[in-house]
């Protein structure tokens, strides 16, 4: 793609002034400009036109699909699209300035908002979604980075890979997806489209507007179990975290189907049982439980029912029986009986400690009374040591040119570690390899210490295999010429010694990601992924890294391809 840059360009015949570069997208570049005429501010979005001129025709049908969906979706809380045209062969998208900041720069990184706050944007964007979904589209970008807020409000914007919707069909769209947001059906290219890939969006969305953290991508999920937002936010309120976790479910089935229903999930007070602040109060029947009678009118009713229904107060206090002469002689008789074996048990608990202290004393004169004992003196003879002068010699006449030397032993060269060849290293044909097959492989990542039987219980067959009396190797080619895993097995052939994968370099980012995740046992890091992601863009040719007892590399391999080896 061209590298273009339009500040400082007039355009419409001085219409509009380009004054600075707002952002890039995929295939846009948006500008900060200014509408001459009215001395308004706007912004401006344009294509970045690739180098390829096959895909020219066909990015700009898609440049005015978006201008077309944008401008047919009239909302407060959606970005208002005023004006297109076309311009020395390139085309310009003219929308509304929105003051204020990206909620992702509020958020990230680890500064939640209040929940009350993110709250209210959600349920802003959520209708504005709505108004996009009765129009028949899909937004399937939702995320902090296309939310502006200010002064209170939140306004949805870029619809760049908005599509279409319609409704229980399955439907070829093109796979980009941002990390986090994007649900699991969004990464196949043939996939049921229906509004809860946006519902996904959003609940992820209010997951980071909470927590102030970017959540485990839908696709890395099965490696990284999502992190419930309380266990990093405990001042968030179960039914918000409920909604969240219910809009962010993996199966498309199980999320709200409707921006309507997932709104509901946000305020039904009904959806989580909260304990009443009254106080309880106990109701006695007037009939046994279990008594049934029957009322003038012959109606039966059952006493349980009379047993919870408060009963009415009468205007004159009910009049219980006395306790009666009986009642007042058997509790007069308990007391004295009580107050009677309290204080036996103090007086035989004082007998008790005189006869303790008059053994003591009888011990103490008996003891007095006994004969002293007197230990005779025993004398042990004297030992005399010899003189050590006169046994060992006088080092200090040690003559001085005597040469004590050692033998000369060989110091044992340092052996380099033997190390078992890298299998891709020329795996991959650069002038064959394809942007894509139309599906999606998935790729796992086999971590060294593995058993060879969890490989072929989820692989199979390699496609090559080689056996030699120190080690195993085996070939699994799962894409052909885009995606190629390789395993080399200890001499038994029974644990995975080195793991190693290739890519094509247009593959799934996040496919990569995958396999490197269990390659390192599900212990990856921020900073190898971000070297992947330099490896992968061109940005440098290897990373090495050492993490939790593994090393290994990212690189280039000698035909361009992404490799990735762990030892």
């Amino acid at each position: 793609m061209s590298n273009i840059n339009l500040v400082g360009t007039s355009l419409q015949n001085g219409k509009y002034l380009i004054e600075n570069e707002l952002g890039r997208g995929g295939f846009g570049v948006t500008y900060r400009a200014v509408h001459q005429t009215l001395n308004q501010i706007v912004v401006i979005k344009t294509l970045r036109w690739p180098a390829n001129d096959a895909e020219k025709a066909q990015q700009l049908q898609q440049f005015q699909a978006e201008a077309r969906r944008l401008a047919q979706c009239q909302h407060p809380h959606i970005v208002n699209v005023t004006d297109f045209f076309i311009e020395a062969e390139r085309p310009y998208l003219v929308m509304d300035f929105i003051p204020g900041q990206p909620l992702s720069e509020l958020i990230f990184p680890n500064r939640p908002l209040p929940e009350t706050t993110a709250l209210q944007y959600m349920r802003q964007i959520a209708s504005a979604l709505q108004t996009v979904h009765n129009q028949g589209l899909l937004h399937r970008d939702v995320k902090p980075q296309n939310i502006m807020v200010n002064q209170g409000n939140a306004v949805l914007i870029d619809f760049g890979i908005a599509r279409e919707l319609i409704s229980g069909q399955t439907q070829t769209h093109t796979n980009l997806v941002s990390e986090g947001y994007a649900p699991l059906e969004q990464y196949l290219p043939k996939a049921r489209r229906t509004a809860a890939a946006d519902v996904y969006g959003l609940a992820a969305t209010l997951y980071s507007a909470v927590t102030g953290q970017v959540p485990v991508a839908s696709v890395l999920r099965s490696h990284h179990p999502l992190t419930p937002p309380r266990q990093l936010n405990p001042k968030l309120s179960p039914r918000t975290e409920q909604a969240i976790l219910q809009g962010m479910a993996l199966e498309l089935a199980q999320r709200p189907q409707s921006m309507a229903s997932w709104l509901t999930l946000l305020s039904a007070r009904g959806a989580i049982k909260t304990l009443s602040t009254q106080p309880t109060q106990v109701v006695a029947p007037d009939r046994p439980s279990g008594h049934v009678f029957h009322s003038e009118t012959g109606n039966e009713l059952s006493s349980a029912a009379t047993a919870v229904a408060p009963q009415k107060q009468n205007s004159q206090p009910s009049k219980r029986p006395g306790p009666g002469l009986l009642g007042t002689l058997i509790k007069t008789t308990i007391s004295l009986t009580v107050l009677g074996l309290l204080g036996g048990l103090g007086f035989a608990g004082y007998r008790l400690y005189q006869a303790a202290q008059q053994t003591f004393n009888d011990l103490q004169e008996k003891t007095a009374d006994l004969p002293e004992v007197s230990i005779p003196e025993v004398s042990l003879p004297e030992v005399t040591l010899p003189n050590l002068e006169e046994i060992l010699p006088d080092l200090s006449t040690t003559p001085t040119d005597i040469e004590i030397t050692e033998p000369d032993v060989p110091t044992p060269a340092a052996q380099p570690e033997t190390l078992p060849p890298l299998i891709l290293s020329n795996s991959g044909n650069p002038s064959t390899a394809t942007p894509g097959s139309g599906n999606i492989v998935p790729v796992p990542g086999f971590a060294p210490g593995t058993a060879a039987t969890a490989v072929i219980n989820r692989l199979g067959e390699p496609t090559r295999r080689s056996v030699s009396p120190s080690a195993t190797t085996a070939v699994y080619e799962l894409d052909p010429n885009r995606a190629t895993v390789a395993y080399i097995y200890d001499a038994s052939g029974r644990t995975i010694q080195q793991t190693e994968a290739v890519f094509a370099p247009a593959y799934d980012r996040l496919i990569m990601r995958t396999a490197l995740t269990g390659m390192l046992n599900g212990r990856s890091t921020r900073a190898i992924e971000t070297g992947l992601d330099q490896v992968r863009t061109g940005e440098i040719e290897r990373y090495p890294f050492e993490q939790n007892g593994l090393r290994g590399s990212i690189e280039r391999n000698n035909n361009g391809f992404i490799h990735i080896h762990v030892r």
